[in-house]
């Protein structure tokens, strides 16, 4: 606790020193980690005045596709999953490090595991692939620990910043508690959310450092526009170090320099370290794990010990620099003591209690029951009827997918439903354009029951299902179930977006077609879902425009993974897959330096194929028609669907549906949950993205078949 309010308290400005996370980049050796500890432990108090260090101890590695995932997935680092036993590891070497006196920093990609070891953590951290996820968003929330939000990968300051924004407001999602079932967390919201610089790599694949004061001072004035504290902590690895751990001392060596000079809104320094230089290769289940070097990086590179110790001075330099420009000089405050009552405190159970309650839940106002996913499903079961759309549904995707069908998938709906009158109505108008186009095209259903946010904002029917912000998630599951199997039961199959990783357990029977949307695409946790979902899924590609994350999240999600879940029983477990081999590429544009760019354009269709093969891919592209393909503006969509069209009649390589966001009618309304009269909005208008209305759909739905048939005389003529 004494730990977590220094950091806070350097946040606010109101401790001078800096906070530096210092540890190797990922965990595989207890041993060696205890050995780093014990020298870090010596720097600590060597630095104290000026410095509060943190050891990084990172269990989980995001992987670009696939690898070692870190120490709770694999702990004997052979691949044999043994998750149970890295999570027992982890909390084990969490308690030996906090009894040394040494505090611990971790980063949190998976969103159960943090039940396990949130409590004993100091700091935490959101990577650069998660910072748009808005499960981790709504995680951070609720952590107990100051946590720091990286840039993305492509170096975009605004997503952290926004992350930091919805962190530190309350939200209410699906989680697990610490008996292990699932249930409903109601958040405060994590005031002490920060930025992390990490630099980036542009679309070009060089690499761009944002560490300079140009860059510190930009995050700066946009963090006070949005009215937070600008807080913000430098990563001197990754990007920043373009990839080389050799670069770390010069990155460090700007930052001393920077706080020298009076800067103050460098709250801190990341530092990959470890007792050896360098790094090692690590194939689990290939290599033979007794001849690793000791102490030696199998991850990223990192500098070693002696070198640490170098940065180190410098940065205490700097803060003392920093320091002497003041006066009257500002004292570093003492970090406070948990002091027992009484020299003869027995710990008892209720004093451990009472001691428990100052590490967790600090950040929670409440968790409530949740319906377990089995029992929902005997509330609203799969019958032979639902069963048959969907697995003829599937069937013919993935037929589409091999190239053994020449139809084109069309995914049309509402950007997302919070109707669902309005929702079977316009299932009913869709349901006559199957019929009509049934040769040609493969009509599904987009039925989105949940919506990332950039901040704040309705989240989807499953999370507020009354629109109010009463956040009523058991009865939201319960009309999302009912009206799929609605939907289902009229022979129109549906396609989701799988926004929640614990949210499909009580869909996932019903849905013949999943997406992945571009603030996750990069996610691992989602990539790893994927791969457990029966149903054909494509992934988007990021909202920078990036498409490689997308061709990497399809390499990813077609391999065996092994995670943390639930059940249908709502009991948390770990989930061994198959892989899924029915996913496919989504190109929805992209945006930089607030423009809006498309990539709907045949060479950069045949480009992403090209690619995709390349990677042992089956080339299947998807347009999205919507996003940043229309600049945001529902009226585009039609001229989008124009030239696609043209590109399906012209045999264009890859190109194997389109997304479409239409209602019953054109345009969108404001909702503003709680403030909004809900009794006021208008019926079949869109309350989240811009639609285009029925009656222009039909018109589009038409072009496209008329491509389709286009195309396939063209082959029977050669």
């Amino acid at each position: 606790m004494a730990g977590r309010h220094t950091v806070d308290s350097i946040l606010k400005g109101e401790d001078d020193r800096l906070f530096v996370v210092c540890g190797p980049c990922s965990i595989h050796d207890v041993k060696a980690a205890k050995e780093y500890a014990a020298l870090l432990k010596k720097a600590s108090a060597e630095f104290e005045k000026d410095l509060f260090i943190i050891m990084r101890v990172y269990f989980e590695k995001p992987r670009t596709t696939i690898g070692w995932k870190g120490l709770i997935n694999d702990p004997r680092l052979d691949g044999s999953y043994r998750i149970n036993e890295g999570l027992r590891k982890a909390r084990g070497l969490l308690l030996d490090l906090n009894e040394m006196g040494v505090r611990a920093g971790v980063e949190f990609l998976d969103t159960i595991s943090p039940q396990f070891i949130a409590d004993l953590v100091v700091w935490g951290a959101i990577g650069a692939r998660t910072t748009e996820s808005q499960v981790h968003r709504e995680l951070a929330s609720g952590i107990s620990a100051p946590v720091g939000f990286k840039n993305g990968t492509s170096g975009n300051l605004k997503i952290a910043i926004d992350a930091c924004e919805s962190g530190r407001g309350a939200h209410s999602f699906l989680s697990v508690t610490k008996q292990g079932m699932a249930a409903i967390v109601h958040t405060k919201g994590n005031g002490a959310c920060h930025v992390i610089l990490r630099g980036g790599q542009n679309s070009a694949g060089d690499y761009e450092s944002n560490f300079d004061e140009h860059s510190v001072k930009k995050v700066e004035d946009l963090m006070k526009t949005r009215g937070l504290t600008p807080a913000v902590v430098v990563d001197c690895s990754h990007a920043n170090s373009c990839k080389k751990h050799t670069n770390q001392p010069i990155c460090a060596e700007s930052i001393a320099k920077q706080v020298a000079a009076g800067n103050e809104t460098i709250k801190g320094v990341m530092i990959e370290s470890n007792l050896v230089s360098g790094n090692q290769k690590l194939k689990p289940g290939k290599t033979e794990v007794s001849k690793l070097t000791y102490g030696q990086s199998v991850t990223d590179a990192c500098i070693d010990f002696d070198v640490t110790l170098e940065i180190l001075k410098k940065l205490a330099e700097g803060v003392r620099a920093r320091r002497s420009l003041k006066s009257p000089a500002m004292k570093a405050p003492s970090s406070p003591r948990i002091k027992p009552q009484d020299a003869k405190m027995e710990y008892n159970r209720e004093s451990l209690n009472s001691v428990y309650q100052w590490t967790d839940d600090i950040h929670i106002r409440k968790i409530t029951p949740l319906l377990p996913p089995e029992c929902m499903h005997r509330e609203i079961p799969c019958t032979e009827e639902i069963a048959r759309t969907v697995f003829e549904a599937r069937t013919s995707i993935s037929e589409i997918l091999q190239g053994n069908d020449d139809r084109i998938l069309v995914i049309v709906g509402p950007c997302s439903i919070h109707d669902t009158k309005a929702a079977l109505e316009y299932a009913k108008l869709l349901k006559a354009e199957r019929e009509t186009y049934k040769e040609d095209l493969h009509i599904v259903m987009r039925v989105y029951f949940e919506k990332p946010r950039t901040t704040v904002g309705w989240k989807g029917l499953i999370n507020d299902p009354d629109l109010d912000g009463s956040y009523k998630i058991n009865k939201g599951l319960r009309l999302a179930r009912s009206l799929l199997a609605d939907l289902a039961r009229m022979g129109v199959p549906a396609g989701v977006e799988f926004l929640d990783v614990m949210s499909p357990q009580y869909l996932a029977e019903f849905v013949s077609w999943g997406a992945i949307g571009a603030r996750t695409t990069e996610s691992q946790i989602h990539r790893e879902l994927i791969s457990a979902i029966s149903a054909p899924v494509g992934f988007k590609n990021g909202t920078s425009g990036n498409t490689k994350v997308a061709i990497d999240a399809c390499k990813a999600a077609q391999c065996p993974h092994s995670f943390l879940s639930i059940t249908k029983q709502g009991l948390s477990a770990i989930v061994h897959t198959k892989g899924n081999d029915s996913t496919h590429v989504i190109l929805r544009g992209g945006m930089n330096n607030k423009m809006y760019f498309q990539n709907y354009d045949a060479e950069t269709v045949g480009k992403v194929a090209s690619k995709m093969e390349a990677a042992g891919q089956r080339p299947n592209v998807m347009i999205d028609l919507s996003h940043a393909n229309s600049c945001k503006d529902h009226k585009n969509q039609p001229s989008v669907c124009s030239a696609v069209s043209k590109q399906i009649a012209n045999n264009q390589k890859g190109l194997m549906g389109v997304m479409i966001e239409s209602h019953l009618k054109a345009g969108s309304q404001k909702l503003k949950p709680g403030k909004t009269d809900v009794s006021t909005l208008e019926y079949g208008l869109s309350v989240t993205d811009a639609c285009m209305d029925f009656e222009t759909t039909k018109g589009c739905l038409k072009e496209l078949a008329e491509a389709v048939r286009a195309r396939r005389a063209a082959r029977k003529s050669t």
